[in-house]
């Protein structure tokens, strides 16, 4: 797993490449952590390059999802593959976050969530 991070007027951007399992999820589980130095109200995780995707890979997001509303902040994914948004849609992760169909997508919510606070 590649990750790759840019901070944004949105939020933190968060680029994946490869494949998001138990493995790989430990690696980014480790990287994210940097993201909350940045203190941006948005993590937006893009998976347009994320290969093949496991219900363990998914699962290692869930500790941020907790310390991410405890700082009331978002977690955005987009550009999810079919199975990959299948797989959160099912495991009921959906409910948790945001998830929306691309980058564009991702900068428009944050962007107008950010209004809507002020």
């Amino acid at each position: 797993m590649e990750i790759t991070t840019k901070v944004t007027d949105a939020g933190v951007w968060v680029s994946l490449r490869g494949s998001l399992d138990a493995v790989s999820g430990e690696v980014m589980q480790k990287e994210l952590q940097t993201v909350f130095q940045h203190q941006r109200k948005n993590l937006l995780i893009d998976f347009a390059a994320v290969t093949e995707g496991t219900p363990a890979g998914l699962r290692s997001l869930l500790p941020y999802v907790q310390q991410i509303h405890e700082q009331k902040m978002e977690l955005v994914l987009f550009n999810l593959n079919e199975k990959i948004q299948k797989m959160v849609n099912s495991s009921g992760f959906n409910s948790l976050i945001v998830v929306v169909d691309s980058l564009d997508s991702a900068i428009e919510y944050a962007l107008r969530k950010s209004i809507k606070k002020r």
